[in-house]
């Protein structure tokens, strides 16, 4: 099928001849996929299969009566939280931003989080805390973590406040109600899983009663709830009551959900998109336990399935006093990596020829910002999706 041709723009600068310049080298950039992983951004991304998958039933979720977890489509689920070191990348980037709009020079906790600190010319990971443990976050600026690497990590103040979540909805209407979408936009390359998303990726085992599929209790492959504490003790979440917690993510390298999910229990409860029961759009779904949790032996555990939609709602209260701050696991698209043109598995010297010829004759395809025109945003977004820009 032939494709739509689309406004091309001259002028297209450094980001193009740099391009060139890859072209011309021939640089191989990218590890590909192995064993239905692929690796973006310093996350490995699992893919979550069985499209189609049923919900959970009435004898699996005895404690509630919300039924969740069925997908119809192939997605990816990062299997780690967002971590800290990864996320301070984004603080430093968005910072000059976040001043502007804000006034304020001093990052707020709903922006920076609890284990980084960021004033004029100073943003670092606080004392006592390191790079690898997961990050907490507000859910406004998960959305615009998500917008970033979605943009290929470009540094324009489009790339954090479009792409899978239109930043301009953050707002109150005149009767005080909040107005952010509901879920994210259409062809999104990254973005906050929906519960369902979430569900399926922890508890949902395709090969569970003789390959008919099912749900597990726990999202360890198992109806036996984890056990928190430190690896050398016998843990088995990224939980517990002492200040060691929480632990770098994936420390529990034995646990792990059938999808290979790790650290879904302990670290960070995680946001999801979806709404939560009483339909206000400040109100989102979270999942998973916290690092402080170190309860054992409780039916009311909160990793057991589909607790997150029962008696506990996260109240995400956008900008307000209680704003809650929780962690991030990402999800991405289920097909190759974005970069991968000619879909190959590899991201290399192809992929960037395969775009050259296509950005000359005006493929939509490689529109990579979505704004009918090609210029050199496309290029630098394309760039930053290789690692490069």
């Amino acid at each position: 099928m032939k494709m739509k041709k689309i406004k091309f723009l001259d002028g297209c600068g450094i980001g193009f001849s740099c391009l060139l310049i890859s072209l011309n080298t021939g640089i191989v950039l990218g590890n590909g996929t192995e064993q239905g992983v692929v690796s973006m951004y310093g996350f490995d991304f699992a893919y979550i299969g069985d499209p189609g998958n049923r919900d959970t039933m009435p004898f699996e979720t005895p404690l509630v009566d919300s039924y969740i977890g069925g997908v119809e489509y192939e997605y990816r689920l990062a299997t780690t939280e967002v971590t800290v070191g990864q996320y301070i990348e984004f603080v430093k980037m968005y910072y000059p931003y976040y001043v502007q709009k804000t006034g304020d020079q001093i990052g707020q906790i709903d922006f920076v989080g609890s284990f980084i600190s960021a004033s004029p010319g100073n943003i670092h990971v606080k004392p006592g805390c390191t790079a690898d443990q997961p990050t907490d976050l507000g859910w406004e600026y998960a959305a615009r973590y998500a917008n970033w690497l979605h943009h290929g990590k470009v540094n324009e103040d489009w790339a954090f406040e479009t792409g899978p979540y239109d930043t301009s909805t953050f707002v109150r209407d005149s009767d005080g109600y909040w107005l952010h979408q509901a879920s994210r936009n259409p062809d999104s390359r990254f973005w906050i899983p929906s519960v369902d998303e979430w569900t399926k990726a922890g508890y949902w085992d395709p090969n569970k009663d003789e390959g008919e599929g099912g749900f597990w209790q726990y999202p360890n492959g198992t109806d036996t709830e984890s056990r928190p504490g430190l690896p050398i003790e016998g843990g088995e979440r990224n939980a517990g009551n002492t200040d060691d917690f929480p632990l770098g993510v994936g420390s529990f390298t034995q646990v792990k959900s059938p999808w290979g999910m790790y650290d879904m229990a302990g670290g960070q409860p995680e946001y999801t998109e979806t709404v939560g029961i009483n339909g206000f759009l400040h109100n989102r779904l979270a999942c998973g336990s916290e690092y402080l949790d170190d309860s054992y032996g409780n039916n009311w555990i909160t990793d057991i399935l589909a607790f997150n939609m029962g008696t506990v709602v996260r109240n995400i209260f956008f900008g307000d006093v209680d704003y809650r701050r929780l962690g991030l696991r990402l999800g991405a698209q289920s097909g190759f990596h974005p970069a991968d043109l000619d879909e190959d598995d590899r991201v290399d010297f192809f992929d960037i020829s395969l775009f050259v010829d296509r950005f000359i004759n005006g493929d939509e395809r490689v529109d990579f910002r979505a704004d009918g025109v090609l210029n050199a945003d496309d290029v630098r977004v394309f760039l930053g999706l290789m690692g490069l820009e």
